[in-house]
């Protein structure tokens, strides 16, 4: 298990959520750079995003500081891309490695707000699909 590392240009705890926050649970592809990258892409799930980062769920664990490029899509909609930076990652349970990565482009506010707008639609869309007609 790899311990939570601080990135030098964050305050700690709870101070340093300076933006909003999406729950997400949407899948996200990593392209891996560098002596690390291999020939397949990486796939794993978006846990939240916000406009500064990003912490996903990955099989395999990453290298701190390694560099990704951070493909977010749904049901082959294209959400956004970017590139981010491995800033700490825990391995849970289930085996499975929760990465936290600071994004090195902040995410535009059309592309947050196009984010949050899907996110809304696929809340929506469940909740209309488990409400029972009359």
């Amino acid at each position: 298990m790899i311990d939570r590392r601080k990135s030098n240009n964050r305050r700690s705890g709870d101070e340093r959520r300076n933006f909003e926050r999406l729950e997400a649970g949407i899948e996200v592809r990593l392209l891996r750079s560098g002596s690390n990258s291999g020939h397949e892409p990486l796939e794993g799930t978006v846990c939240d995003v916000s406009v500064d980062g990003i912490r996903m769920l990955v099989d395999i664990p990453l290298t701190i500081e390694e560099s990704l490029l951070v493909q977010v899509h749904s049901a082959g909609e294209h959400l956004f891309n970017s590139t981010a930076k491995v800033v700490w990652q825990n391995q849970n349970p289930s085996g499975k490695y929760v990465t936290g990565c600071e994004l090195c482009v902040f995410l535009t506010n059309k592309q947050f707000k196009t984010l949050r707008d899907f996110l809304d639609s696929q809340a929506q869309s469940v909740s209309l699909s488990h409400n029972p007609r009359s």
